[in-house]
């Protein structure tokens, strides 16, 4: 569970820059297609986010507002590109997962089933519905990340 740091943000935004390249500097001799973040916070994942301002139906600030609401509900987010970009919602297993928790936080209590649909019912409505992304699904073979891809 990642902890807000000026110092990550200072570099996931240098990372973010190189990677989105020419979509950051029309003069940026160098990207990647394809590259992601460690897990960030909320607060270092909006940092990052207003790096890159559009890209196809991506919006940097906009996506960045809209995951001002799942605060404290995620265990956090990558962010990076799969050709266009990528963002990823990491869930939490267990309550005391969520993002900002420090190291040896009293153990939680699972995350119900019910608890944790509505969380991905909720994600979805905002990534597809408020934020355009073109598709959000399952990321890695289990149901605790989704992905909203925007190309």
């Amino acid at each position: 569970m990642p902890i807000t740091s000026s110092r990550r943000i200072q570099v996931a935004q240098q990372f973010v820059r190189f990677g989105f390249g020419e979509h950051v500097d029309e003069a940026a001799p160098f990207y990647s297609a394809d590259f992601l973040t460690q897990e960030l916070t909320t607060t270092e994942a909006q940092a990052v986010l207003s790096v890159v301002p559009k890209f196809n139906m991506f919006v940097g600030g906009s996506v960045g507002g809209a995951i001002e609401r799942f605060r404290g509900r995620v265990r956090g987010w990558k962010f990076g590109r799969a050709g266009a970009p990528l963002l990823l919602a990491v869930l939490p297993y267990w309550t005391h997962q969520v993002e900002e928790q420090a190291q040896g936080a009293p153990a939680g209590r699972p995350v119900s089933d019910p608890e944790h649909h509505a969380l991905i019912e909720a994600l979805r409505r905002v990534f597809l519905d408020e934020l355009d992304a073109q598709r959000f699904a399952p990321y890695d073979g289990t149901d605790h990340v989704f992905g909203a891809w925007w190309g």
